[in-house]
């Protein structure tokens, strides 16, 4: 995907160091030379590995959302399933695991929406965003920790939530914008 205003980075690297390596993140902390300005630059990188997001549309044309607890900003919000990959997992491998995990619907047909970085200033984690349709009944297989309730919101409630800003996160925010331009 290299172009002109997408290319691979021409600093030097000077030094890395791990400042914190937890159960989900590692912390590192690096230096390098940007020779074209020639100064030294700092960052702290978030290692968080690769994500999925799903968007589930059933038959009615309602989208399966879930609330969850967001301890980071306070808050239970509205959002759709996701979650990391494990190992050795592709993106749609994890897409539908987490679909089901989450909500207890299976998909039997997934597409590919696209691809985005959440934080490029300061985290490593790649996000695919998919579409589910065909969706089938099962049942939830939440982790112990996950606190969720799965709510079916109709789709032109969702368009209205998306407008007024009720749904806060870039993920959601991406996958939903994506959808009404080019797939609805």
């Amino acid at each position: 995907m290299e172009n002109e205003y997408f290319k691979d980075l021409d600093y030097t690297l000077l030094n890395k160091k791990v400042a914190y390596d937890g159960k989900r993140v590692k912390v590192e902390e690096l230096k390098y030379l940007n020779e074209r300005q020639g100064k030294e630059v700092s960052r702290e990188h978030v290692i968080a590995g690769d994500a999925a997001i799903i968007l589930p549309i059933t038959e009615n044309n309602e989208v399966i959302m879930i609330k969850e607890a967001r301890t980071t900003i306070g808050k239970i919000i509205l959002g759709l399933p996701a979650g990391m990959l494990e190992k050795g997992e592709t993106a749609e491998q994890g897409a539908l695991r987490e679909l089901e995990e989450e909500t207890g619907y299976r998909a039997e047909y997934i597409k590919k929406l696209r691809v985005v970085y959440p934080s490029v200033g300061y985290s490593t984690e790649k996000t695919t965003i998919f579409l589910a349709k065909d969706l089938v009944k099962t049942s939830m297989k939440l982790d112990d920790e996950e606190d969720i309730e799965v709510v079916k919101v109709p789709i032109h409630r969702v368009k209205e939530m998306l407008k007024n800003n009720e749904l806060i996160t870039s993920g959601e925010t991406v996958a939903l914008f994506h959808y009404f331009m080019y797939e609805e």
